[in-house]
């Protein structure tokens, strides 16, 4: 049986969103991620979880495939160091003394931080890009991406119905996207109790698995381009997501988001600092008419 490690650390909503890819390879599978990632990968008896400070523990074995994710130095001096007959993704070429990528990764990494065409390129390349992850990322590995699931540490369950629709609403977002916080979320949520609807303030839990939980009370989620999206995609949710700095375009979004994209997203596109007046492209409005209209077809 071959042998395939995978190394996607981080952030946490794209180990989510790389999960599908367990979906259509086959051997004895290692994953290398985050303490706090690891909770959320699937429990399978083909897959191996490990965190970076084990990565020694690989040094014995022969992979058939390294797929590296990560652009992270030190990650890819140790997995470059490793026995492999091919690694796939990022590498540290030594001789050069910098980080590198493989042909089979270019679609991707000519648009990252690390694209051998510098950032100005980089980021066109990746405004012109109408590809989802998920398409790119199959394609890495030599397969076609048709739609498979995410994978995940939690059993979702046939959707009950209920009396009322409950509303989650996610306000927060990491600190490397400042612009994905809108501001307008708590006059939102005024509206939407107005009509009677119930909403839950998704809050800091102390494991994933309980955060997952808290969204799955709900029918519908409200949230930024977050983890909470994509968890709400896993559980199938009604997803309202809005689009306010970073791409629409790479989200597969399985019939189940509706996309609410900043007018001014352009302008905004994957900047790291804080415009209000660009924020301030999504109105209130706008989400509220997304949410009547979910609740109008679902009745």
């Amino acid at each position: 049986m071959s042998n395939i490690l995978i190394c996607k650390t981080g952030a946490l909503g794209d180990v989510v969103r790389t999960t599908p890819i367990l979906r259509v390879i086959n051997g004895n599978i290692f994953w290398l991620t985050s303490k706090e990632a690891a909770e959320l990968l699937p429990r399978l008896e083909t897959l191996k979880i490990l965190t970076p400070n084990e990565i020694d523990t690989l040094k014995n074995i022969n992979f058939d495939i390294v797929l590296n994710l990560e652009e992270d130095v030190e990650l890819a001096k140790s997995l470059t160091k490793l026995k492999y007959k091919k690694l796939i993704g990022v590498y540290y070429d030594f001789e050069s003394n910098r980080l590198s990528y493989t042909d089979e990764s270019k679609e991707w990494y000519d648009m990252s931080l690390i694209s051998k065409y510098g950032k100005e390129k980089a980021d066109l390349l990746k405004w012109e890009n109408k590809k989802t992850y998920q398409e790119i990322l199959f394609s890495m590995i030599g397969k076609k991406f048709s739609g498979e699931e995410y994978l995940l540490n939690y059993e979702v369950l046939p959707i009950q119905k209920k009396d009322r629709k409950v509303v989650a609403i996610e306000k927060r977002a990491g600190k490397v996207w400042p612009m994905k916080i809108w501001p307008y979320y708590d006059e939102l949520r005024a509206k939407i109790e107005k009509e009677g609807y119930e909403v839950i303030a998704l809050r800091q839990r102390d494991t994933l698995i309980e955060y997952i939980k808290d969204i799955d009370e709900a029918d519908i989620l409200i949230c930024g381009d977050t983890l909470a999206m994509h968890l709400g995609i896993y559980l199938r949710k009604k997803v309202i997501a809005l689009f306010l700095c970073t791409s629409p375009w790479e989200i597969y979004d399985y019939g189940r988001v509706v996309k609410i994209v900043n007018p001014f997203l352009k302008e905004a596109f994957y900047r790291r600092d804080y415009d209000e007046e660009l924020v301030k492209g999504i109105t209130v409005d706008m989400v509220f008419e997304a949410f009547l209209k979910i609740v109008k077809d679902e009745n």
